[in-house]
C-alpha cells in the first residue's frame, strides 16, 4: 500500500484491532488502553502520579512511503543535510567528460574579445588558448632567445612545440592536465569537499568521513534544491586555521530534479511508538520506534526497497560561477632540480587553492616526464649554434655568445608560470599589454558558465544513490524516523518490552534513557545527569548499554515490581520511579514522584 503518512493509517488499523486485543487480554495477550488526551499540571515537589506504559507492537512488512519533493523539503534542514547520496565525479577518464572538464572546455571557447569579460577573464581565456603558434613571451627567459632563433633560421614556434612534445596548434594547457589540477589543487583542498556527513558513531565520533579526490559529496539538501546549496557550501570557509577562498560564488542552479520527482521507500517496522514518561508532568508520551528494533528496517535483497523517479535524464548545471585566486605577490622560478620532481620554485609554497600554484601543478603533470634534446648547427662548423636539452621537465639551454646569452636552466612548468603571470596582468589591450596593466594579486578570475552537462546519467545517479545507501542506511534511517512520525510529547524516557524470539538475556521489563537521536514531539532535550540510579542522590547508576532489541547506545535497566530506581529530568529536577505491581504481560505500573 503506498500512501503520504504512515501514522494515520496505522492508528486506524490498531484502533479495529483493539477490540479483538482487549478480548485476549485475559488469556494474558496485550491489551489496549483508552487514551487519556488530557494535558496534566506538572508535579509539584512531593507529588505522585501513577501512570501505566503498554507495549503494543504492530509489525507492518514492505510498507511502502512515497516522498515527494515537497515532503523532503519539509524535512529539518539538519536532517536533509546530513543525508549523503553520492560523490560527483568531477573529472573524467578514458574520454568521458565530466564537470569540470565540460567547465574548462567552455571557458576556453570563449571570445577573448567579448566586452562582458573582465580583463584577467579575457587574459585567462587567451592564456588556455596559448599554443606554440601565438604563443607570446615578451618578459620571459626565453623571449630574446626565441626572438634572435629566426636570424639563425630557426623557426620558433617549432622550437616551442617540439620542446613540449606538443603540435605546434596545441595548447601548453592540455584539457587532462589542467582539469586535474583544478580538481585536486582549488575544489578537492575546500574542507567541505575533502569530507562529507556521516552519522555520529563510535567508529566516527565527528561524523564525517574522507571524499574520494576528484568527487563533490552531495547530500538530500543539494538535490532538493537543485544544487542552490553549493554556492554557499564551497564558498570562502575559515575551519580549524584552515583557510580556502571558496571556488563557487554567487547563484548556481542545476537542470537536475523533474517536476515529478519522488522517491518510494519500501520498509519493514514496528508501526507503533513506544511509550514513556515526561517526569516533569508525569504524564504519557510517545518516542518513535522506527529505527530502533533489531531487525532491519529496510531489505536489501527487494530490489524494490528503494525507487528513486524523476532525475533528469542528462542532469546539467543551469548556471554557476566558478571562481580562482591569485597569489598577492609574483612568485621566482625554480634555480635548483632538488626536490625532485618539482624544484625549488617559490610556487609550491603557495596554496594549493592559488591560480598560480594551479598551473605550476597542470604544468607538472604534463611534462613531468618530458625528455628530449636537440641542437642545431650552421653550415659545416659542428659547433651547435643553438641547443636545448630536457631531462624530466629540466630544461637547459646552449647558445654560442654571437647568438645570445641563454637563460638559466629551470622546470618547464616554472616557464609556464613566468607566461602566465606576464599575460595574466596584460593591460585591456592586446597589442598593447603594457598599457594599463593589472596590477599584481589581482588577476584573480571569475567565469559565470550556463548549460554545463554535469556528464553523469540519472541511471548512474539512482545506483550509486541506492550503492551507498545500502553500505550505511543510518541517515536514511534517521529520515524514515521523521516522515513516518509517531512520536507525541516529550518523554524522558520509554518502555521496551523485547519480542519473545529475542535472547533470554534481553526478555523482561526495560526502561530505556532518551538518547539524542531519539525524535519527540517537543524540544530537544540535553541531560546533566542521564540515566537511572540507585540514590536520589543520582550517584549509585544501574543503568548500563547492554543489547537489548539490537540497541547497544541507550542507557537502560530492567525493572521489576517492588523496584525503585532514581532519575533527573532535563532541568535537573530529581524523581523517583517505583514499580508497581504488573497489571498485565505487556504492561508496567509506575509511580513517579517529584523529590526536589
Amino acid at each position: 500500500m503506498t500512501c503520504g503518512r504512515l501514522q494515520p493509517r496505522i492508528l486506524a488499523v490498531a484502533a479495529a484491532l483493539s477490540a479483538l486485543l482487549v478480548g485476549f487480554a485475559g488469556a494474558g495477550c496485550v491489551e489496549v488502553p483508552v487514551i487519556d488526551t488530557t494535558t496534566p499540571e506538572p508535579l509539584m515537589i512531593g507529588e505522585s502520579r501513577e501512570l501505566t506504559l503498554h507495549a503494543l507492537r504492530l509489525q507492518v512488512s514492505s510498507y511502502e512511503q512515497v516522498l515527494t519533493r515537497a515532503d523532503l523539503l519539509a524535512l529539518p534542514q539538519d536532517v536533509r543535510r546530513r543525508l549523503w547520496l553520492y560523490d560527483l565525479d568531477l573529472r573524467g577518464e578514458a574520454g568521458e567528460e565530466r564537470l569540470i572538464d565540460n567547465a574548462l572546455a567552455r571557458i576556453r571557447g570563449l571570445d577573448a574579445t567579448d566586452p562582458t569579460l573582465g580583463d584577467a577573464e579575457r587574459n585567462m581565456v587567451r592564456l588556455l588558448n596559448m599554443t606554440p603558434a601565438n604563443a607570446d613571451l615578451t618578459g620571459t627567459p626565453l623571449a630574446l632567445l626565441l626572438s634572435l632563433a629566426p636570424q639563425v633560421g630557426i623557426a620558433a614556434q617549432e622550437v616551442l612545440a617540439e620542446s613540449m612534445g606538443i603540435e605546434v596548434g596545441e595548447p601548453f594547457l592540455g584539457g587532462e592536465a589542467l582539469a586535474s589540477a583544478v580538481v585536486e589543487g582549488v575544489i578537492s583542498s575546500h574542507p567541505n569537499a575533502r569530507l562529507r556527513p556521516t552519522p555520529v558513531t563510535a567508529d566516527h565520533p565527528t561524523g564525517l568521513l574522507p571524499v574520494a579526490p576528484g568527487h563533490l559529496p552531495v547530500t538530500l539538501e543539494d538535490v532538493v534544491s537543485d544544487l542552490q546549496t553549493l554556492a554557499t557550501t564551497f564558498g570562502p570557509i575559515q575551519q580549524g586555521g584552515e583557510t580556502h577562498p571558496g571556488f563557487m560564488t554567487g547563484t548556481t542552479k542545476a537542470s537536475l530534479l523533474q517536476p515529478e520527482f519522488h522517491m518510494v521507500v519500501r520498509a519493514n517496522a514496528n508501526a507503533l511508538p513506544y511509550k514513556g514518561v515526561d517526569l516533569s508532568l508525569g504524564a504519557r508520551g510517545s518516542v518513535t520506534s522506527i529505527g530502533k528494533e533489531a531487525a532491519p528496517l529496510f531489505d536489501f535483497d527487494d530490489p524494490e526497497w528503494l525507487r528513486v523517479v524523476g532525475i533528469v535524464e542528462k542532469p546539467a548545471v543551469t548556471e554557476m560561477s566558478f571562481v580562482m585566486i591569485e597569489a598577492p605577490t609574483a612568485v621566482a622560478p625554480g634555480t635548483s632540480k632538488l626536490p625532485e620532481p618539482m624544484g625549488n620554485g617559490s610556487v609550491w609554497q603557495l596554496p594549493k587553492w592559488s591560480l598560480e600554484r594551479v598551473v605550476a601543478d597542470a604544468g607538472l603533470r604534463a611534462f613531468k616526464e618530458r625528455t628530449w634534446g636537440k641542437s642545431w648547427v650552421l653550415g659545416a662548423d659542428p659547433t651547435p649554434l643553438f641547443a636545448i636539452n630536457i631531462r624530466n621537465g629540466w630544461m637547459a639551454l646552449e647558445a654560442k655568445g654571437d647568438i645570445g646569452k641563454p637563460p638559466a636552466p629551470l622546470y618547464l612548468w616554472d616557464l609556464m608560470n613566468l607566461v602566465a603571470q606576464e599575460r595574466l596582468h596584460d593591460g585591456p589591450d592586446w597589442q598593447h599589454p603594457e598599457v594599463d596593466q593589472i596590477p599584481e594579486g589581482q588577476a584573480s578570475v571569475r567565469f559565470t558558465l550556463k548549460d554545463v552537462a554535469i556528464g553523469v546519467t540519472e541511471a548512474q545517479i539512482t545506483a550509486a544513490i541506492r550503492r551507498n545507501i545500502e553500505v550505511d542506511p543510518t541517515s536514511l534511517v534517521s529520515v524514515a524516523a521523521r516522515v513516518l512520525d509517531q512520536s507525541a510529547g516529550a518523554p524522558d524516557l520509554f518502555y521496551v518490552r523485547p519480542t519473545w524470539q529475542a535472547p533470554t538475556a534481553e526478555q523482561g521489563d526495560w526502561l530505556f534513557f532518551l538518547h539524542t537521536d531519539d525524535q519527540t514531539s517537543g524540544a530537544v532535550k540535553t541531560y546533566e545527569k542521564p540515566g537511572f540510579f540507585a540514590d536520589s542522590g543520582l550517584t549509585q547508576a544501574l543503568h548500563s548499554q547492554v543489547p537489548v532489541a539490537g540497541d547497544t547506545k541507550h542507557l537502560k535497566v530492567r525493572i521489576a515490581a517492588g523496584q525503585t530506581v532514581y532519575v533527573a529530568d532535563n532541568t535537573g529536577a530529581a524523581f523517583r520511579i517505583d514499580v508497581l505491581a504488573k497489571p498485565s504481560l505487556a504492561r508496567v505500573a509506575l509511580r513517579i514522584t517529584r523529590l526536589r
